[in-house]
């Protein structure tokens, strides 16, 4: 199994084709879908 993805910004986490899914306290949650099904990463708030 791997680990979570930890994307800078959102925008590093848009351009490698995840979406928005969700807010939370630190950033953001990004999905991407994947032969596999749903890929899940964090994306930190852009400073």
């Amino acid at each position: 199994m791997q680990g979570i993805m930890i994307f800078k910004s959102i925008g590093e986490a848009l351009s490698s084709g995840f979406q928005y899914f969700d807010r939370t306290k630190e950033g953001y949650l990004v999905r991407k879908m994947t032969p596999r099904g749903w890929a899940l990463a964090i994306a930190r708030c852009d400073e």
